[in-house]
C-alpha cells in the first residue's frame, strides 16, 4: 500500500520501484515478482546519453590498451638496444611513431566529444538461454561488448629471451629482435589511429554499425541509410508489445524512446491490472475487436512465458429493473454478435455464492480475468531486446521532422531527444515512426502536424483504494452495472493476485497529466457506491492508496451529454508516410496491447506475423 498518499514517486499497486543508485544499470525491482522476470541480474535499459559515454569509455580504454602494449615494447626495445649500440639509430622512428597517439599533457588518446546516443545492434547471438524463464541479456549488456577485435591474442606474448652460446646477437625464431619489436610498435601505433579515426567515423555516421536492413517498400522510397526501420516511442504496455512485434521481423531493427527512467511508469501501471472480456464497447468498434483478439493473445503469452495471471471472472451486479435490462442488452450482444462467453446469474443464485455480495440480479463472464503488469512488460522488453531491439530510456523526445516532402516521412523521420539526466540531446534517423505514447501521445501528434490539426487529449484521473479487512473474503471481479454520463465503469472491486481487494477506479477530471497523486477526499463517495453491492465492507479499512490516468479523446462536457464514448485511434496518417498513430489508448488497451502490436505491423506491411 501506498502511505505516502501526494508522492507519485512511491510506487503503487501494479507499479515498479526503481533503485535510485545513480548507476546506468540500475534494476526494476518488481513488488510481486513473477518466474520470468524477478531475476535480480536484469538490467534496465539505459538513456541515450549513459549509452554515448560506455561508447565513449569503451572506446578510450581500448585506445588505452594499445598505448601500453606500445609503452612495454618501447621500454624493450630501449632495452635492447642499450645492450646493442649497433641499432641505436632505429629508436627515432619509434619515439616519433608513438607520438601521434598522445594527448598532449596526459599521454592518453583524445576521443571525439561528438555526442552519438544510439548504440549499434549487435549482430552476434546473446548467449544461450536455458529453458528456464531468465529475463534475456538487454541489448545494452550486448552493447557494452567490444565491437573491435580484442588485441589479446594479436600479437606475440612479450617473454623472455636468451643469449646463444656463441652470439651476441637476441634471437626470436632467427630474426633480429629489435627489428622485431620496432615493427610491432610500428603495427599498434597504425592499429592505434586506425582506431581513432573509426571513433570519429562513429560519432559522424553511427549508422554505419547498425544491422543492414532489408528495406521494405512502402509507397515511397525510405530513407536509404536510415539509423533505425522503426522508431516506436512510448515504453508503455502498449509501446512494448509493438516494439517487440516489428523487432521480429528479419532484417529490420526496432528502437524503443521511453521519457521516463523505468518503463511502464504512467497509464500500464496504474490500473486495475484486469484482462477484459470485450463486452462494454459496441459490436464495430476497435476497442471490441482488439479487446477480444487481445484477449486470447494475451492469455498465451502469459500461459507460454509463466506471466502471473488467473481467470477469475467477473460479475457484473445490477440492483434494479433498469440495470437488469441493460445486462440483458449485453448478454443478447456478446451471444448474437460478439461471441464472448456471458452467464446469466439470478438473485438466487448471488445470495448463495455471492460472497456477500449484494445484487438483484448479476451477469458473469467467466473469460475476465487480472494479470501481473510488470511481468508483462518485463516480459515484452526481454522479448523486444532478445530479438534485437534497443531500448533508449530517460530519454524525451524534444522534436521530430519528416524528411522528404513527397509525402512526408518518404525519406524517413529525424527524431531529436535529450538525455534527462544530462541534458544534453542527440538525433536519430528511422523509416517509420510509431506514436504509442499514451498520455504524451498528443504532445508527439502536434510536433508533426500544422497547428490546424492539432489534437486534445482529456485526462480522467482514477483513485484506488486499498482494503486491508480480512472479511468479506471475494475470489472474483464485482462491477456495477456502467452509468450514463460517468466516464468509466464504477467504481469496481478487484483483485490482486494474493488475493488482496482492492477498489476504483473513480473518475476526477484534471488538466495535468503528471498528476497521479492520489486525492483521498474522495474515499467517502468511493465508500458509498461500494456499498450498494458489498455492504458488509468495514469502511474504516479503507484507504486511498495509488491513481492513474486515463487518456481521453472526449472531455467531461462530452461525457454529461452522452458523447463520451470514443474509439480507439489506430491509423497509418493521411498525408505521411511511414507514420502509424496511437491516440486515445485507455482502457482495454492492455488487455488489447498484443492485437494492437499486430495492427500496427499489418498497417505497416499489410501482413501481419503470428505471436
Amino acid at each position: 500500500m501506498n502511505s505516502q498518499l501526494n508522492d507519485p514517486a512511491v510506487p503503487a499497486s501494479g507499479e515498479m520501484a526503481n533503485e535510485q543508485s545513480g548507476l546506468p544499470t540500475a534494476s526494476p525491482q518488481l513488488i510481486s515478482g513473477s518466474p520470468l522476470t524477478g531475476d535480480p541480474r536484469h538490467h534496465r535499459a539505459p538513456s541515450l546519453g549513459e549509452i554515448h559515454q560506455v561508447i565513449e569509455a569503451e572506446q578510450e580504454g581500448q585506445v588505452n590498451r594499445l598505448l601500453h602494449m606500445i609503452r612495454q615494447q618501447q621500454l624493450e626495445l630501449q632495452r635492447l638496444q642499450a645492450a646493442n649500440p649497433n641499432n641505436q639509430s632505429q629508436s627515432s622512428a619509434v619515439d616519433d611513431s608513438s607520438a601521434i597517439a598522445e594527448r598532449p599533457g596526459h599521454g592518453t588518446p583524445h576521443a571525439s566529444s561528438s555526442h552519438v546516443s544510439i548504440p549499434p545492434i549487435p549482430t552476434g547471438d546473446s548467449g544461450s538461454r536455458s529453458n528456464s524463464h531468465r529475463h534475456p541479456r538487454s541489448s545494452f549488456d550486448l552493447a557494452r561488448r567490444s565491437r573491435t577485435p580484442s588485441r589479446s591474442g594479436a600479437s606475440p606474448r612479450l617473454r623472455s629471451t636468451s643469449i646463444g652460446g656463441n652470439s651476441e646477437d637476441w634471437v626470436l625464431g632467427g630474426r633480429d629482435e629489435s627489428a622485431f619489436y620496432q615493427a610491432e610498435t610500428q603495427m599498434l601505433t597504425r592499429e592505434n589511429q586506425m582506431l581513432r579515426n573509426r571513433i570519429r567515423e562513429l560519432a559522424q555516421k553511427f549508422s554505419s554499425n547498425l544491422l543492414t536492413h532489408q528495406r521494405y517498400s512502402f509507397s515511397s522510397t525510405a530513407a536509404a541509410r536510415a539509423d533505425f526501420t522503426h522508431a516506436v516511442i512510448g515504453g508503455g504496455v502498449v509501446g512494448l508489445a509493438v516494439a517487440r512485434q516489428l523487432a521480429q521481423r528479419d532484417g529490420t531493427s526496432t528502437v524503443l524512446i521511453e521519457r521516463h527512467d523505468a518503463i511502464g511508469t504512467e497509464t500500464s501501471s496504474r490500473n486495475s491490472e484486469v484482462i477484459h472480456a470485450g463486452i462494454y464497447y459496441g459490436p464495430s468498434s476497435l476497442k471490441t475487436k482488439l479487446c477480444i483478439r487481445g484477449k486470447n493473445l494475451l492469455y498465451e503469452l502469459c500461459d507460454k512465458h509463466d506471466i502471473g495471471h488467473r481467470r477469475t471472472g467477473k460479475w457484473i451486479v445490477a440492483q434494479n429493473e433498469a440495470q437488469q435490462e441493460t445486462l440483458d442488452k449485453l448478454h443478447t450482444l456478446c451471444k448474437k454478435e460478439l461471441g464472448v462467453p456471458t452467464r446469466w446469474v439470478s438473485g438466487e443464485e448471488v445470495k448463495r455464492d455471492g460472497e456477500g455480495v449484494h445484487a438483484a440480479c448479476a451477469l458473469e463472464s467467466p473469460t475476465t480475468g487480472i494479470v501481473d503488469s510488470h511481468g508483462l512488460m518485463l516480459c515484452l522488453q526481454g522479448l523486444f531486446e532478445d530479438a534485437g531491439g534497443v531500448a533508449a530510456l530517460n530519454s524525451p523526445v524534444l522534436n521530430i521532422t519528416p524528411l522528404g516532402s513527397k509525402p512526408p516521412g518518404s525519406e524517413g523521420w529525424e527524431i531529436e531527444v535529450k538525455d534527462a539526466s544530462t541534458g544534453e540531446t542527440s538525433s536519430i534517423t528511422t523509416e517509420t515512426l510509431i506514436n504509442a505514447a499514451g498520455l504524451g501521445a498528443a504532445v508527439i501528434h502536434n510536433m508533426i502536424v500544422p497547428s490546424d490539426k492539432r489534437q486534445k487529449l482529456y485526462y480522467a484521473k482514477g483513485n484506488y483504494f486499498s482494503y486491508s479487512a480480512s472479511q468479506p473474503k471475494i475470489s472474483r471481479l464485482i462491477y456495477p452495472v456502467p452509468e450514463p454520463g460517468i466516464a468509466g465503469l464504477g467504481t469496481h472491486l478487484t483483485l490482486d493476485l494474493a488475493g488482496r481487494l482492492r477498489f476504483g477506479p473513480d473518475v476526477e477530471w484534471i488538466d495535468n497529466p503528471n498528476d497521479l497523486a492520489v486525492n483521498a477526499e474522495r474515499l467517502p463517495q468511493a465508500i458509498n457506491e461500494i456499498q450498494r453491492y458489498l455492504p458488509g465492507i468495514d469502511a474504516s479499512a479503507l484507504v486511498a492508496d495509488y491513481a492513474g490516468i486515463r487518456p481521453k479523446l472526449a472531455g467531461q462536457d462530452a461525457v454529461r451529454q452522452g458523447k463520451g464514448f470514443q474509439d480507439f485511434i489506430i491509423r497509418k496518417e493521411e498525408g505521411y508516410e511511414g507514420w502509424i498513430n496511437l491516440l486515445g489508448i485507455e482502457s482495454p488497451g492492455l488487455t488489447s496491447s498484443l492485437a494492437i502490436a499486430e495492427m500496427v505491423q499489418k498497417l505497416l506491411y499489410g501482413s501481419t506475423k503470428s505471436l
